[in-house]
């Protein structure tokens, strides 16, 4: 591995979704939170129950005086250990404490089995006494503990089996076995290597899987941006032409019947002279001043605005009747009026004002006929006297 190894990252590796607290509540095997990783000890921990009973029918084939010892090592030591291990790791909500059991069971079965491999005769002396250092890797790789612990269970693990085979259980100690003890330490440190390469190279992986998830937000985030502005009139901030489009191609494909839509036509009364006597650069503000108006004189943020040419707009009313489309024109030519924006070609103290046709779209109608006949409509006002609503 390149540079350092934080050991605390690969115990609680820190996740971009939260903070250090909450990340502890996360596995760094899996990524999931850490009741993934107490699943995982409590699968350990059925695996002793299960072997630790299923070996009885071996003891009793391999051991013959110390059948008896065997079967109250397995019975009255680990057996309560792992049961009160699954207990607390199922109904406890203290990390520590579900750790401490399942290294305890663990080391039980580890002495368990090296005393029973002093009490057997060869050859199965050696297969039990080999099975103990196996239980050692196997525990230290796959047991699921922290590292920490991990670390502290292997070291206890070797020393207890370490002291049982060289004492061969008798005072003083023989001090034999003396090989299976060195070959049981070197075991040790492998099995403390597989894991800590493991945790990295997990670690690494989740680095890289919160990498991915970040860039695919922010590239999800992106696209939802440029289709906002794909649809959105950089000037007013209202949607644009194209985004009209869309709306009325979904309105003619949609196979649930819709309701009556009010739709309203708005011109800016004498914008082009407007325009050309203030500049364009007011115009512009004029424009965006509008359509805040507008905005400001719907329902609800369910209505639309669409800048439908340079001074022209349509809004539509969804779930709208006449009198109700009606009511909005009105409330919107005068919230434009009310802006009492001066307009330089007109006579002295004249404002910049709207003209509006309104109309309802027909149950069987096309959105896109109905703002036609919003734009007649709206002709009309333009020929009533312009500042008008014609429906």
């Amino acid at each position: 591995m390149d540079g350092p190894i934080d050991r605390r990252a690969l115990d609680e590796p820190v996740h971009s979704q939260g903070s250090r607290s909450n990340a502890e509540s996360w596995d760094p095997w899996t990524d999931n939170p850490r009741n993934a990783r107490l699943s995982r000890q409590f699968r350990w921990l059925v695996t002793i129950a299960v072997a630790n009973l299923s070996i009885l029918a071996i003891d009793l084939h391999s051991l013959s005086d110390s059948f008896s010892t065997a079967v109250s090592l397995r019975l009255l030591v680990i057996t309560p250990l792992v049961l009160l291990a699954l207990g607390i790791n199922r109904w406890s909500s203290n990390h520590r404490l579900q750790t401490v059991a399942s290294a305890c069971a663990t080391v039980s079965l580890v002495a368990t089995t090296a005393i029973i491999g002093q009490m057997a005769q060869e050859p199965f002396a050696s297969r039990y006494l080999m099975a103990g250092q196996f239980i050692i890797f196997a525990a230290a790789v796959f047991a699921a503990l922290p590292w920490r612990a991990t670390q502290i269970m292997t070291v206890v693990s070797t020393a207890v089996y370490a002291l049982v085979v060289a004492s061969a259980l008798q005072f003083p100690p023989r001090m034999v076995n003396l090989d299976l003890v060195g070959s049981n330490i070197l075991i040790a440190i492998l099995a403390l290597y597989v894991r800590r390469e493991k945790d990295a190279r997990m670690n690494e992986i989740l680095r890289m899987r919160r990498i991915d998830a970040r860039r695919t937000d922010e590239l999800r985030n992106a696209n939802a941006r440029l289709t906002q502005l794909s649809s959105t009139d950089a000037l007013t901030g209202a949607f644009n032409r194209r985004y009209l489009e869309v709306f009325a191609d979904n309105w003619s494909t949609s196979v649930v019947p819709s309701l009556s839509s009010g739709v309203l036509m708005i011109d800016v009364d004498h914008f082009k002279l407007f325009n050309d006597l203030s500049g364009h650069a007011e115009g512009d503000r004029c424009l965006q001043r509008v359509a805040g108006a507008i905005r400001s004189a719907l329902r609800s943020p369910d209505d639309i605005v669409v800048r439908y040419g340079g001074e022209e707009f349509v809004v539509i009313l969804p779930a709208a009747d006449p009198f109700e489309a009606l009511a909005v024109a009105e409330r919107l030519r005068s919230a434009v009026s009310d802006l009492q924006i001066p307009h330089p070609g007109l006579v002295t103290h004249a404002v910049v004002t709207v003209s509006i046709g309104t109309c309802v779209a027909g149950p069987d109608e096309n959105i896109t006929d109905t703002i036609e006949r919003a734009d007649k409509l709206m002709y009309a006002a333009k020929k009533g006297g312009r500042n008008r609503v014609s429906a």
